[in-house]
C-alpha cells in the first residue's frame, strides 16, 4: 500500500510509502490519509497520530501526473485533497510530522497544521508555487508568516528556494 498504517502503544503512524516516486501524494493516498484521521478521532486507543515518509523523502508533493491528467480533462471524482487538510486541520488528537529529506509544496504547507514538527537535519522545507504558476495552498499564505515572519515567508513563497531545518 502507497500509505501504511501501524497503530502501536497509542502511535498511529501514518507512513507515505511511495520511495519510488518520492511519496508524490495521489488522490487515493489523500482519501486514506483523510479517513485515517478521521477514524483516529473515534478511537480512544488512539493517543497521537504521526506522519512520516518512507525512503529518504518526505514527499515532492503533489502527484504531477494527476495534475496533468486534470488539466487534460480527466475527473478522478471526489478530491481527497480538501478532506485530508480539513481534517489535519480539525483534529482533535495531536498530530506530529517527523520531516527527513525533502518536503515539497503541501510537504511544507501541511506541517502548518500539525502540532509538532520534527525536521531531521537533512530536512528541506520547499514551496515552488512560483515556479509552477500555482498559488499556495492549505492556508500557508496566512499561517507560514505567523510562524516564521512576513518577510522569510515571503522569500519561501516569492522565490521557491529551499529552506533548510537549521
Amino acid at each position: 500500500p502507497e500509505i501504511r498504517i501501524e497503530l502501536n502503544g497509542g502511535v498511529l503512524t501514518m507512513t507515505l510509502a511511495r520511495p519510488d516516486k518520492k511519496n508524490a501524494l495521489t488522490n487515493e493516498m489523500y482519501g486514506v490519509l483523510a479517513d485515517t484521521i478521521e477514524q483516529a478521532q473515534q478511537d480512544r486507543s488512539v493517543r497521537v497520530v504521526l506522519v512520516q515518509g518512507d525512503g529518504d523523502m518526505f514527499t515532492a508533493g503533489n502527484d504531477i501526473g494527476e495534475f496533468a491528467a486534470i488539466a487534460a480533462g480527466k475527473r478522478p471524482g471526489e478530491r481527497h485533497v480538501h478532506r485530508f487538510l480539513h481534517a489535519l486541520a480539525n483534529s482533535t488528537v495531536p498530530i506530529v510530522a517527523a520531516v527527513n529529506g525533502k518536503a515539497v509544496g503541501v510537504g511544507t504547507t501541511m506541517l502548518l497544521h500539525c502540532d509538532y514538527v520534527v525536521l531531521g537535519q537533512d530536512a528541506q522545507l520547499i514551496t515552488p508555487f512560483v515556479n509552477l504558476a500555482l498559488v499556495p495552498e492549505a492556508a500557508s499564505s496566512y499561517l507560514l508568516p505567523l510562524r516564521i515572519g512576513h518577510a522569510r515567508a515571503f522569500e519561501m513563497f516569492a522565490l521557491g528556494e529551499p529552506l533548510d531545518a537549521q
